[in-house]
């Protein structure tokens, strides 16, 4: 730092400008007392500051300023740049409130000067006031986190937001220095100017270390709100954003809205994330009239595209959109298609747009994703099965002969890189008194020995239960590039189920589809614990031939201390609930395998 005699009450507002000196720095400068003592002590401290001045031209004599700070500028030997913007003007054509517009417009030109002057950092002097006012304000208006000004933001820094408004005064006494004030800031007609003039003094009257306190609120927000949007940036598409926190899907929608540059209200975030939370529909519009959705579990920011038929179509067959009476023959049984829509939690103003192939009101295929086919319909148009759809098919046959070896019911298919099976695998544990013969594993090993490689990067494993944090540690060293499954496994999935383990970072991160024949696999663990529970009737025999009994005879009661509890019956062997591996599980799901 310069050797400068620095005025001793305010020498402890040099420390906060170390990282800057010898560097070239753009400062905001208003002409206001904050700036001015920001752009002396750069200087006192050795940095190479450029002052910037934005006439905002909201006063008729705010050309004043603009020259004043030129000359204090030219006596400081500094460089210097200024602009002109009309930001009532700004605010009108686009529609932003005059607080707002200003803002942008100030700092878009202090982003300009710095790429001009190729400086690494802009300055701006906010103070512990500012932050005071800024979370005082927040708090008023409901804003759900108070965190205020911050510290840093993209190349913006605010060295001063811990130091007292007094203390800036005093250095600029100390100097000598006067500055400029905006009689705007002296009227409490706007809110800023009200909360500083009326409120904060108030407030002060009673609990003098207020602006202290609001701007340890601000900080305490800003490192929990930190926390908590790093677990919403962490949210991946196959986890349910059902079992997400409130706080974490606020930022969750928030940041996707913000990512696509849309603006909102705090309301609208609360209930598009109510709606993902409780998985119920939402539809909101945005300022601009920009409608967003959610339905199914997941914020839709544009209308959803769906699929076109990509074959060519068999003969009859008519590409349209639903009609009343359409009907579809699934495997299960005919369903109205109208059911089938709601089912796919498609939202009812984009049931109109779904194609479909019909014959008369015989639907032949819908276009989700994946499509549906009716039956037989795939065979008609000359479409191979879904290789997924066949793959899990395999998997559930494998789970079946497990459920038939007394197995919790789960079986694995690995396809190769050229969609060929290549491993397959069911649940062992009971055969071998083994809790690691999962069907995974085995899957997985036998794929390594059909390919040569223990590496499986172009390789899918489908599975019929959500995997377990055993298994999936196993893919993910295994460096399986997909990742399918069919039931959610509440009691032990890593994939959401009990906790989205890949949420983390672990140098690899396989693509996730869940919910493939889902039902069919959540029925077949259901009716295999279901049949494991029923007691099993002991055969019958005839009781054993007694001797005759002497004739009682009298004798005193036993004390009641002394008279053994009768003991319940032993667990029949056939009761899954004495079952260690299944013990405390519900009776569709298992804890564990």
């Amino acid at each position: 730092m310069s050797d400068l005699p620095v005025p001793g009450p305010a020498a402890h507002l040099l420390p906060p400008l170390a990282p800057f000196v010898g560097r070239v720095v753009v400062v905001g400068v208003s002409g206001g007392a904050d700036s001015v003592a920001l752009l002396r002590a750069l200087v006192l401290t050795g940095a190479r500051p450029v002052a910037a001045h934005l006439d905002h031209a909201l006063r008729p004599d705010s050309a004043g300023d603009a020259a004043w700070v030129r000359d204090l500028a030219a006596g400081l030997g500094v460089p210097f740049e200024m602009a002109r913007v009309d930001v009532a003007a700004v605010a009108t054509r686009r529609g932003w409130n005059l607080e707002d517009a200003a803002r942008r417009v100030r700092y878009e030109f202090l982003s300009r000067v710095a790429r001009q002057h190729r400086a690494e950092s802009i300055l701006t002097a906010h103070t512990r006031r500012d932050q005071a006012e800024t979370v005082l304000l927040g708090l008023l208006r409901g804003e759900a986190v108070l965190s205020g000004i911050p510290p840093e933001r993209g190349r913006v820094r605010r060295p001063w937001l811990d130091v007292p408004r007094a203390d800036v005064e005093a250095f600029l006494h100390g100097l000598g220095q006067d500055w400029r004030e905006d009689p705007t800031n002296a009227d409490p007609a706007q809110t800023r100017a009200w909360l500083r003039l009326d409120v904060l003094p108030l407030l002060a009257s009673r609990f003098p270390g207020v602006e202290a306190a609001l701007a340890r609120v601000a900080r305490l927000s800003r490192e929990d709100d930190a926390v908590l949007g790093d677990l919403a940036t962490r949210l991946t598409t196959h986890v349910s954003l059902a079992s997400q926190p409130p706080a974490v899907l606020r930022r969750h929608v928030a940041q996707a809205l913000a990512a696509a540059g849309l603006p909102y209200h705090a309301g609208q975030v609360d209930r598009l994330a109510a709606a993902l939370g409780a998985g119920e529909t939402a539809h909101v519009t945005l300022p601009g009239a920009r409608n967003v959705t959610v339905t199914g579990g997941r914020l839709w920011l544009a209308p959803q595209v769906w699929p076109a038929p990509d074959f060519p179509l068999p003969a009859g067959w008519t590409l349209r959109t639903r009609q009343p009476g359409d009907r579809l023959r699934l495997p299960g049984g005919t369903r109205k298609l109208s059911d089938v829509l709601t089912d796919a939690k498609v939202p009812r103003e984009e049931r109109d747009r779904v194609p479909v192939l019909a014959v008369g009101t015989d639907v032949q295929w819908v276009g989700l994703t994946p499509p549906v086919w009716a039956v037989g319909a795939r065979e008609a148009a000359g479409q191979p099965a879904d290789p997924l759809q066949a793959a899990m098919g395999e998997a559930l046959a494998l789970a079946r002969e497990a459920a038939q070896a007394g197995e919790v019911p789960v079986g694995a298919v690995v396809l190769g890189p050229g969609g060929a099976t290549v491993g397959r695998g069911r649940n062992t544990s009971r055969e071998h008194g083994d809790m690691t013969r999962h069907a995974e594993l085995a899957a997985l090993r036998e794929a390594a020995r059909t390919l040569g490689t223990p590496y499986l990067t172009g390789c899918t494993l489908v599975v019929t239960l959500e995997p377990c944090p055993m298994c999936l540690g196993a893919a993910l060293e295994a460096r399986v590039g997909r990742i399918v499954y069919g039931a959610a496994n509440p009691k032990a999935g890593a994939l959401g189920g009990v906790s989205d383990l890949l949420a983390a970072h672990w140098g690899h991160t396989p693509q996730v589809t869940g919910g493939v024949r889902a039902g069919e696999a959540a029925r077949l663990l259901r009716e295999t614990f279901r049949a494991l529970r029923q007691p099993r009737e002991p055969a019958y025999s005839p009781p054993p031939q007694l001797p005759p009994s002497p004739p009682p005879q009298s004798q005193p009661p036993l004390p009641e201390s002394l008279i053994p509890a009768s003991q319940p019956p032993a667990p029949s062997p056939q009761d899954a609930s004495n079952d260690p591996h299944t013990t405390g599980s519900p009776p569709d799901l298992p804890r564990c395998r």
